[in-house]
């Protein structure tokens, strides 16, 4: 190593060790509270719309929400908010509007911030018609309070943690966020994000179940429904103690997994590279296909097995009754069994 790289080497070093000596000393002067070193001005704002409503509308940018019961019947919403960022909130025509106020020019968006604003709405009923909200990177919950006629949810790289129930469709889509959905009924459920998880846990779909992610996690758990469609393109789609009509599950690089998942109509599994996995479930019908993953599993009923594999082993249980359940696989083994049935 020359000694001019040397030179330089350890002047970086000393900007280095002099900038984090800076650091130190500045967040000692705060009480090493770290959101005190932050640019950013927030304030606490309360709106008191008046008017009685049936529908709401909400669009935030940044802002994390939260959907809560008010104790004193009445509408208020509370924000913890950067200063050039207010919200207003108005009943228009029957409908609650929280709206974005972006007053910052482009010097604003230089900033440093350890605090994420925040809005709570209280809300005087707990039965409403239609939700909207539109947000680009906050973070959205919807507490079991409330029942709605339909949700709609848009975001960006935000998430969602949703308990409330809707009497029609729940349709969220977001491009990075994830989604999450714990004991809620439904006519119909669509969900859709690019990269994020989606789980539902506990519940009841009248009619079908819409999932769909590029790279991340699809699993779906306890629920009763009509019947589900989910599609990972890279991630995992996982399915446990579930009732459906038909069930069409997807992945091209992941891989499927069910268990005491029981189907009255048909089940077709299909991944490209992944492998494939059955337990304690049965439907009326199968379809199984991996082109270089692996197939096993454990049915409840006997099936009349069509199965076939080009290089990989085939192990099927022997039988000339019930539904038909095809499998194929290109270069991976097929090991189905029938529950307390003995070859």
């Amino acid at each position: 190593m020359s000694k001019t790289v040397k030179k330089w080497l350890i002047a970086a070093l000393a900007l280095i060790l002099a900038g984090a000596a800076m650091f130190a000393t500045a967040l000692a002067l705060c009480g090493w509270d770290i959101t005190k070193l932050g640019t950013v001005d927030y304030v606490e704002t309360t709106l008191e719309p008046s008017g009685d409503f049936d529908n709401i509308s909400i669009n935030v940018y940044t802002t994390d929400l939260r959907l809560l019961p008010s104790e004193d019947g009445k509408c208020r919403i509370v924000c913890y908010e950067d200063e050039k960022v207010s919200h207003t909130a108005e009943v228009k025509d029957g409908t609650l509007v929280i709206d974005t106020n972006d007053a910052r020019k482009w010097l604003n968006f230089i900033s440093i911030s350890f605090t994420s604003p925040t809005m709570e709405v209280y809300l005087p009923k707990s039965e409403y018609e239609n939700l909207d909200i539109s947000t680009d990177t906050g973070a959205v919950y919807l507490p079991n309070n409330f029942t709605f006629e339909s949700i709609n949810i848009d975001g960006n790289t935000g998430s969602v943690v949703c308990y409330a129930s809707a009497k029609k469709d729940m349709d969220f889509e977001l491009d990075t966020g994830p989604i999450l959905l714990c004991d809620v009924s439904a006519e119909g459920i669509r969900l859709q994000t690019d990269t994020g998880r989606i789980k539902l846990n506990g519940g009841t779909v009248a009619e079908s179940i819409e999932v769909k992610t590029g790279t991340g996690l699809v699993s779906i758990e306890n629920i009763s429904c009509g019947n589900i469609h989910a599609k990972a393109d890279t991630g995992f789609v996982s399915l446990e103690n579930t009732s459906c009509g038909d069930l069409h599950a997807e992945t091209d690089t992941g891989s499927i997994a069910l268990e005491n998942v029981v189907g009255s109509g048909k089940f077709e599994l299909i991944s490209d590279t992944g492998d494939i996995d059955l337990n304690g479930c049965d439907a009326a019908e199968l379809y199984i296909e991996t082109d270089t993953g692996s197939i096993s599993g454990e049915l409840l009923t006997d099936k009349i097995f069509f199965a076939e594999s080009d290089t990989g082993r085939v192990s099927v249980p022997k039988s000339m009754t019930g539904g038909r359940c095809e499998i194929k696989t290109d270069t991976g083994s097929i090991e189905m069994e029938v529950r307390g049935k003995q070859e």
